[in-house]
């Protein structure tokens, strides 16, 4: 479900996230400062901008775990919509679970152990497997219908491979995630947010970005917090490939005088921070659009799937050796 967390809240908020009517050309600046203003001591944040005609634009609202949305028209700035404690939405309390299961700081560090856990279960199943992965890798491996029991076996061995590399690729991206998490949670002071002045016209910021990167594509704009930071814009650039994820490109740019101060573009770091950084795309599988979802979902199906084929090899072997032995029996009783 959380491969699918950004349908599944288009979904459920397709009528207030629309307009219903073409709108006009998208100003910030008209609804900037009116938000801020409403909610002094929230730290402002626009989630993407709207990528439709009549799509709406949002702003999320922060302040500690609370989530806030408004919902404002793109041309006009007038609020259409507010909803209070987002945090309490479905795939939010889902990803709250994935994280911490629900269980703050410590929460986070028993996801890390189930992490470790589930690779040390990989590993083995690396071991026992080792004869048929390359068998089922070159897709040599044939599904066997003799029987009942040689079909779930042969399934089962098919499914595991594909299961275990799936399966190996979201545990190590997941524990390098979680392992951010907790770092992140360490590290919280909890300072409070001061709603500091944004001076410059963000309209004007973002065409200047645009001119300056005419391919950048922007997809997460987080304001300042405090007076010592600045406006952070997110993107990608359109050459970059898929599993460099949407967000991973930064550009900084000064509160005060609306320059840019900064270009983070992740195709020009070193290649180890480049790893380390797809990893969470990686993890998530929202980087390459619908049929990469639908192979995560897939992959995320399959450990349920083999404990099935699993309990099926078990039954049928204990039934083929249950009529063994009774059969076994009446032999011996008709010899006596």
């Amino acid at each position: 479900m959380l491969v699918f967390h950004d349908e599944i809240d288009e979904f459920l908020f397709k009528k207030e996230l629309s307009l219903g009517h073409t709108a006009q050309k998208l100003s910030i600046d008209r609804s900037f400062e009116k938000i801020r203003s409403r909610y002094p001591g929230w730290e402002v944040r626009i989630p993407g901008l709207p990528e439709k005609e009549n799509q709406a634009l949002k702003y999320e609202l922060r302040k500690g775990n609370q989530r806030w949305w408004v919902v404002v028209h793109p041309g006009t700035g007038q609020v259409l919509h507010t909803f209070d404690r987002t945090d309490k939405r479905l795939v939010h309390v889902l990803l709250t679970l994935h994280y911490s299961f629900f269980g703050g700081t410590i929460g986070k560090v028993l996801v890390f152990i189930c992490g470790v856990a589930f690779l040390t279960l990989l590993t083995t199943g690396v071991i026992l497997y080792r004869k048929a992965i390359l068998r089922v890798l070159l897709f040599r491996q044939q599904i066997s219908f003799k029987s009942k029991r040689s079909f779930f076996s042969s399934l089962h061995r098919v499914l595991g491979v594909w299961g275990l590399l799936f399966n190996l690729l979201i545990v190590v991206t997941g524990l390098w995630t979680a392992n951010l998490v907790i770092a992140s949670a360490l590290k919280t002071t909890g300072a409070h947010i001061q709603t500091p002045p944004f001076l410059p016209s963000i309209d004007q910021v973002l065409k200047e970005v645009k001119t300056q990167m005419p391919t950048f594509e922007i997809n997460y704009l987080r304001f300042p917090a405090q007076a010592s930071e600045n406006l952070q814009i997110s993107g990608r650039l359109e050459s970059d490939p898929a599993y460099y994820g949407k967000f991973y490109s930064r550009v900084q740019v000064d509160s005060r005088t609306g320059q840019v101060i900064k270009v983070q573009l992740l195709r020009d770091k070193p290649w180890r921070e480049r790893v380390t950084t797809v990893l969470t795309p990686l993890h998530f599988g929202n980087y390459a659009g619908l049929w990469v979802k639908i192979l995560y979902t897939i992959g995320g199906l399959l450990p349920g799937i083999l404990s099935l084929s699993g309990f099926l090899i078990w039954r049928y072997r204990s039934a083929g050796k249950s009529k063994h032995h009774h059969v076994k029996s009446l032999t011996l009783t008709r010899q006596k």
